[in-house]
């Protein structure tokens, strides 16, 4: 378990873009403790985003989140603690 890091994703989601929010957003991680070492500014497809939510299909929500999701851009993140 030594050499294993933690990794925590985040998404930025599209009102959050649309709002020019991201440096904010990347800047709260960091303050937190967090470093950012991947990120990819993208417009998930909806397949992609039901693969990503399916632990929510059964919701009554699901259909409306993957239609948000899918709305407009997101930045995916990927972020580990300070070692």
């Amino acid at each position: 378990m030594a050499g294993i890091q933690e990794r925590t994703f985040i998404a930025i989601k599209p009102d959050g873009v649309q709002r020019g929010l991201i440096g904010d957003i990347i800047k709260r991680f960091e303050q937190k403790g967090f470093r950012l070492v991947a990120m990819k500014f993208v417009h998930a497809s909806e397949d992609l985003l039901k693969q990503h939510y399916y632990e929510l299909k059964d919701r009554p929500f699901y259909p409306d989140l993957v239609k948000y999701m899918n709305s407009g851009p997101v930045v995916a993140m990927e972020h580990h603690p300070w070692q």
